[in-house]
């Protein structure tokens, strides 16, 4: 068996792939011993330096940590994708029918602190799509705890909540009123990339393990959303499977999840440029700099433009 280390984003349903792939024994079947463990720190600002310190051999997260990096910290190469739309969901105190962007205007849109990305999505989104983000009030400064029980109270028209968070607060009585899957369009919004020694691993450690992803999202679309949420429902202690199962169902009708990890281009690059914008990149590296695929893992790169 070969021992893999893995540092990843916190808890959520969109990342059933990766659960599945150790519940189901897709890791072990591939001749995988995997850690996945590794603490990711403070919202997530320890991914990266797990990987330079050699503490894991992957990490699971945006592709904005990798870019940020290249070219002054260390390269980062991504090898693989886990979620293929931004599986946030905006909830409202009350129905919206046709949600646009307008809707938010003259409103609170409240958002976890720690979201540099959802923030920047968001912001990209609005002004490609000719919206003015100045005439929503964003509040990004407070931790994700403060921030729903200040919606519970009362604060902000929006709130944006994860996936298994939305489930929940529909029960408590407010709505989904669009997600941002739906919204914002294909975005490779969680991956997992490494450092280069592990892809010069002579094992195949990094193929193996690209390919037992992969082997997880093809069985979530092979079998039902209650299936999936029963192999998944010890990642969730004490959360009813019936809850899961619904946030799986939002997720796959809204595509979070692809048939296979391959990137596909137009949406990566379209997001680099959100990025640049954004100034966490000078520009967009050209695609095949930034994603190196594993020999032997999933085939050659995908350049769908879906």
């Amino acid at each position: 068996m070969i021992d893999v280390r893995v540092t990843s984003s916190a808890l959520h349903t969109n990342y059933a792939p990766c659960y599945l792939a150790d519940t189901l024994g897709i890791y072990a079947a591939n001749g995988l011993r995997v850690d996945a463990s590794i603490p990711a720190g403070p919202g997530s600002s320890w991914l990266s330096s797990n990987l330079l310190d050699d503490k894991a051999d992957f990490a699971m997260g945006g592709i904005w940590i990798p870019l940020a990096y290249r070219g002054r910290l260390a390269e980062l190469p991504i090898c693989a994708l886990v979620c293929h739309r931004n599986p946030q969901a905006i909830m409202a105190r009350r129905p919206i029918e046709n949600f646009g962007w307008e809707s938010l205007y003259g409103q609170k849109m409240l958002l976890s602190m720690s979201s540099t990305s959802q923030w920047m999505l968001l912001e990209g989104v609005m002004k490609q799509a000719g919206a003015d983000p100045s005439k929503v009030q964003f509040l990004r400064d407070l931790d994700a705890l403060t921030n729903i029980r200040l919606w519970r109270a009362g604060l902000g028209a929006f709130f944006l909540a994860d996936p298994l968070t939305a489930e929940e607060l529909e029960d408590e009585g407010y709505h989904v009123v669009t997600t941002l899957g739906r919204i914002c369009g294909p975005v490779p919004w969680s991956v997992y990339y490494t450092a280069p020694r592990v892809l010069q691993r002579e094992d195949g450690m990094a193929s193996l393990f690209v390919r037992s992803i992969g082997e997880a999202l093809g069985w979530i679309h092979a079998h039902t959303d209650e299936e999936v949420a029963e192999a998944i429902a010890s990642y969730f202690p004490g959360k009813p499977v019936a809850l899961l199962a619904r946030s799986i169902a939002r997720l796959r009708a809204d595509g979070v999840w692809r048939q296979d990890t391959t990137i596909p281009r137009d949406p990566f690059d379209n997001y680099q440029r959100i990025i640049a914008d954004f100034g966490l990149i000078e520009r967009p590296f050209p695609f095949d700099d930034v994603v190196s695929y594993p020999a032997g893992g999933i085939g050659p790169p995908d350049v769908s433009r879906d």
